[in-house]
Formats: C-alpha cells, structure tokens, sequence
C-alpha cells in the first residue's frame, strides 16, 4: 500500500519469508488475502506479482457501477434503516473525522478502514443481502485508496458522507440517493487526473 513493493514487481515466497524471518505458510495465506482485495496477482508457473495500479478503464467501470448501485443502497437505507445503523454510521463519520497526520499507509489505514465500513455498513442497512455480496465483491476501497497519495485524502469525503447519512435519517430517499451520486461523482473526479492509462500492449 505504500509502494515499497512498486506496482507490477514480482513476489517471492521464499524471498518474504527471509525478509520477514517467518515460514512460508504465513507468507501464503497473506498473500491469498491480498489476492482477494486484488491487491497482488497471481500467474501459473511464474507465482505472485504486485497488482499494478488501477488503469483508466478500469477505473471508469468500476465508478460506473457504484454509480449504479451505491445510490439504490441509500435510496434503501433510508426506507429502512434502523435507529441502531444508523448511530453506527455516525459513529463511523465521527472516526473519520479525525485528522489524518503523514503521508504513509500507517497514517491513512484508520481513514481507508472506515471509509469501507461506512459504504459497507450502508448497505447493510438495505437488508438486501445481495447487493451487500455484490458491493464487497468489487472491493473498491483497497485499489482506490493507492491513488490518494497522489491527490491526498480531502475532508471533502467526510461531509459527503454527512449529507448522505442527513438524507437517510431524514427518510428523503431521493435526497440519499442524490447525495450518495454526488458523493461518488466527486470521489471520481478527485482521482481521475492520476489514474494510469492502459499500455498499447494491454
């Protein structure tokens, strides 16, 4: 996350377990998780390599279907979203209002962790437990936050998240779902000057 590792370089099991002074097994299994969050890749008959940054079409899809999904999730939540989820969400956007100090993974964990269990928790207020399945399975929060260090974390984020959270206890449905695509319309311009092009070669 904080390109030690540069995008696209090769990882080997045996040379992290000399680094890191452990046994291959826990090189693995942690490898296997970053996989999941699309954070390495792996190829057969040549192992695990860094996943490079996101590229411009993937990128573009990728916003393309939250916009089509996140605001039906706020839409939803504020149907019927309980007192209780509520709380925890304001509890989440409290979290994240903390100053973030350096210019590191250390420093920036806490804001990246609570910014995904925000739109996490959000649509688990939905009560529909697909469209909670569908969003984890894009897993956007881990690819996306390598490209803040380019642009830096804004406090911008966090009254967005307020306004849509308004709209929720509110019950203004259409006012969630207008907040929650203004949110992630201006979440996307703020990164798209430092997303990478995909290579004539791609």
């Amino acid at each position: 996350m904080d390109n030690v590792v540069e995008p696209g370089s090769r990882l080997s099991i045996d040379g992290l377990s000399r680094d890191l002074g452990c046994s291959a097994t826990p090189i693995r299994e942690a490898l296997a998780r970053l996989e999941s969050d699309g954070l390495v890749a792996k190829r057969a008959h040549y192992g695990y390599t860094a996943a490079p940054l996101i590229d411009s079409t993937t990128f573009d899809e990728l916003f393309r279907m939250r916009l089509l999904l996140e605001p039906a999730c706020a839409l939803w939540a504020a149907q019927v979203a309980t007192p209780q989820q509520i709380t925890g969400m304001e509890d989440l956007i409290a979290a994240m209002s903390k100053p973030v100090l350096g210019n590191s993974y250390d420093s920036y964990k806490a804001f990246a962790t609570q910014d995904a269990a925000f739109h996490l928790a959000l649509a688990k207020a939905t009560g529909v437990g697909l469209m909670v399945e569908t969003l984890e399975r894009l897993r956007p929060h881990a690819q996306l936050y390598r490209l803040y260090y380019a642009v830096g974390i804004t406090a911008d984020t966090v009254r967005e998240h307020e306004r849509i959270l308004e709209a929720i206890t509110r019950r203004d449905e259409a006012g969630a779902a207008q907040a929650m695509s203004a949110h992630l319309s201006a979440s996307r311009s703020r990164l798209a000057a430092v997303v990478t092009k995909p290579s004539d070669d791609a």
